[in-house]
This record gives C-alpha cells, sequence and structure tokens, in this order.
C-alpha cells in the first residue's frame, strides 16, 4: 500500500503544526511522524485516490479515513485520536518496568486498575 504524496496532504498542515509542537515528536519526512522514536501517524493512499491516517497507540494502530478536503469534523476526529494515542503512548512508557538497586522488578507511573493491590 503506498505512502499518500505530501502534495496531498497540504490541507492537514495546521494539524501536522500542531502535533510537532508535542514533546518527543519528530516527522521524519513529511506527513510521517514519530513519537519518542516510535512510529506514530503516516498517512496511505487508497483506491479512487482516498486517504487514510494510521495512528499508533501504545500497542495498536487506528485507522482513520481523512476526505480530501478535510472536513472541520474529520479534522477535529483526526487531532482528537492523535492525543488518546499520544497519550497512550506516553502513559505506556510510564508503566514499564525497571531493575531496581535489589535486582527486583519495580513498576514506574501510577495505574488505578487495582494490580498493585
Amino acid at each position: 500500500m503506498a505512502y499518500c504524496p505530501p502534495e496531498l496532504l497540504d490541507d492537514l498542515a495546521d494539524v501536522f503544526a500542531n502535533v510537532r509542537t508535542w514533546p518527543g515528536v519528530i516527522d521524519k519526512r513529511p506527513g510521517v511522524f514519530y513519537a519518542r522514536k516510535q512510529p506514530f501517524l503516516h498517512f496511505h493512499l487508497l483506491a479512487g485516490r482516498r486517504r487514510r491516517a494510521d495512528i499508533k497507540g501504545h500497542t495498536k494502530w487506528v485507522h482513520l479515513d481523512i476526505p480530501r478536503p478535510v472536513t472541520a469534523t474529520r479534522r477535529r476526529a483526526l487531532l482528537r485520536e492523535l492525543q488518546m494515542c499520544y497519550g497512550e503512548k506516553a502513559e505506556g512508557k510510564s508503566l514499564v518496568r525497571h531493575r531496581s538497586p535489589n535486582h527486583t522488578l519495580q513498576r514506574t507511573g501510577a495505574r488505578d486498575d487495582g494490580a498493585d493491590r
């Protein structure tokens, strides 16, 4: 499946500008973003010149069809999904287990799912 050419992403420039301000996010090339050195966002060109955003959260990819030109409603949905997936990546990173000096595993970050009780 082909990546979407940058010239077909020009209507998303404001979204990209916003995402670039987030800590740990870089764009490797137009329309391809990494968060904390991990794939985060890219776009595919589908049949009929349709666009699809692929957004990676902590463990899974979310696929979102993005019409051209993007509607205000779809722009908000894209930004909302990006924020949620970015938050999952940040949360997932804080829940990584690390070895303590006495060689026991300890979890960093807080969880409220009863796992530590």
